[in-house]
């Protein structure tokens, strides 16, 4: 009985283990990735996917590289000096999902009050491709980069605020426009002087990032990303 036994476990095994199969690979595709330096009086910039370099210009501050097409998977963005070894910023590591459209930020986090030295930082946010579901409207976010606020900013249009309270590190909800419409920025404190009137030449059916920093907290200025 215990040899009949044993050779049935055995049996058991071997129709047990034929079942287990070696796990699919996860499937790979084309994504989209834009590239901003938003570091005023950076040098132009490299931009880097997993250490390789994947921009052909040098990204001057307040220009974008447009989209890059990349693999899906774990992936790792990073800023650099042109011929530079060392990084100035990089994301932490990011599943980057197959089809997405997304922009890669190149921005300062802080300023040391005693050496004046900057902290750059990089991160990542996704993009919405979906033409306004209104017709004949665009679609707009803000963006607030401006380290040097320790409080949010509002977005007008005319003497209307359209967006408000948007942290530091924030990007407002996308909003329904009409073409041609143009903004001004403000910061949320008190007798905070609005800005100089930003036309974004927006187009029906497209969509927007406005990126906003300034020179001061309170001077605000306004950056066209235009998807």
């Amino acid at each position: 009985m215990k040899k009949s036994f044993f050779l049935c476990l055995a049996l058991g095994v071997i129709l047990l283990s034929s079942c287990f199969k070696e796990p699919k690979p996860e499937p790979v595709g084309d994504a989209y990735v834009n590239a901003v330096n938003a570091v005023r009086g950076s040098s132009p910039q490299e931009f880097y996917l997993n250490g390789s370099k994947k921009n052909s210009i040098p990204i001057p501050y307040g220009a974008s590289s447009g989209y890059i097409t990349v693999t899906s998977g774990n992936s790792q963005f990073a800023f650099g000096n042109i011929s530079s070894d060392t990084a100035n910023a990089a994301t932490p590591v990011v599943g980057v999902p197959i089809g997405i459209n997304a922009t890669v930020f190149y921005y300062t986090e802080s300023k040391s009050q005693t050496t004046q030295k900057e902290l750059h930082m990089a991160t990542i946010i996704n993009d919405d491709m979906k033409p306004s579901a209104v017709a004949g409207k665009a679609k707009v976010r803000f963006i607030n980069l401006n380290y040097l606020l320790a409080n949010t900013i509002s977005v007008l249009s005319g003497t209307t605020k359209i967006s408000e309270k948007i942290p530091f590190k924030s990007a407002s909800s996308y909003i329904d426009l009409d073409p041609g419409t143009k903004f001004k920025f403000v910061a949320d404190i008190v007798d905070s002087p609005v800005s100089a009137e930003l036309d974004a030449n927006l187009q029906a059916n497209k969509n927007y990032t406005i990126w906003v920093d300034g020179v001061t907290a309170t001077e605000l200025t306004g950056h066209v990303i235009a998807h």
